[in-house]
C-alpha cells in the first residue's frame, strides 16, 4: 500500500515549527514593549515616602518601577532566548525536511533533538540552494543561508525565521512539483 499522507504530516510539522517561532517573536516584541513602559527616562518621578518600622523609608512608586524593570528585563531576556531557539529550530527543521524530500525520502515529521531543558540541539545549517531550481527558491535560500551564518546576535532569530519560511516555501514547491508529475506517492 502506498503512503499518501507523509507530505501532509511533514508540512504540518514544519508549519508548527514556524508558528512556534512567530508566536515567540510576538511574545518577545510584547516583552520589549512592556520593558519600555517603565523606562525611568520616560516617567515623571512621583515624590512620596513610606515609613517602614524598623527599616529605611522607601519611595513606593520608585520601588514599584524598580521591581517592574527587573521583571520586564528578565521576561525580555527569557522570551528572546526562547525566540532564538525556536527560530533556529524552524530553520533547521525546515531545511532538514527539504533535504529529506530532495533525497527522495518520505518522512512524516521533522526530527530535531532537544536537550533536557527543551532547547533544540542543532548542527550546522545545511546549504541546500545548489539542489534547488530558481523556481523552488534557490537564490532566496542561498541569500538567507548566508544571512543566518553572518547574522549578529540581534539579527539571528529574524534571519533564522526568514530562512525557515523560505525553506518551507521551497518544500511546498517541491511537493507540488512532485504531485504534478505523478511521483509524489512513489516509494
Amino acid at each position: 500500500m502506498t503512503d499518501t499522507t507523509w507530505h501532509t504530516d511533514l508540512t504540518a510539522s514544519v508549519h508548527a515549527l514556524g508558528a512556534a517561532a512567530r508566536e515567540l517573536r510576538a511574545a518577545h516584541a510584547s516583552a520589549c514593549h512592556a520593558a519600555r513602559t517603565v523606562d525611568p527616562a520616560r516617567l515623571v518621578p512621583l515624590p512620596g515616602l513610606l515609613t517602614v518600622p524598623g527599616a529605611e523609608s522607601v519611595r513606593p512608586y520608585d520601588e514599584a518601577l524598580r521591581q517592574l524593570t527587573d521583571l520586564y528585563a528578565a521576561t525580555e531576556q527569557r522570551t528572546r532566548d526562547l525566540y532564538v531557539n525556536a527560530a533556529l529550530g524552524y530553520a533547521h527543521g525546515a531545511a532538514h525536511a527539504l533535504a529529506a524530500v530532495l533525497r527522495a525520502e518520505r518522512p512524516h515529521h521533522v526530527t530535531l533533538s532537544r536537550d533536557p531543558a527543551g532547547h533544540y540541539v542543532l548542527a550546522a545549517l545545511p546549504d541546500l540552494a545548489a539542489s534547488l531550481t530558481t523556481a523552488a527558491g534557490a537564490r532566496e535560500l542561498a541569500a538567507l543561508h548566508t544571512r543566518v551564518l553572518t547574522a549578529t546576535a540581534a539579527d539571528l532569530p529574524d534571519a533564522a525565521t526568514a530562512y525557515g519560511e523560505q525553506a518551507e516555501r521551497s518544500l511546498h514547491h517541491l511537493i507540488r512539483h512532485a504531485a504534478a508529475h505523478g511521483f509524489l506517492h512513489a516509494h
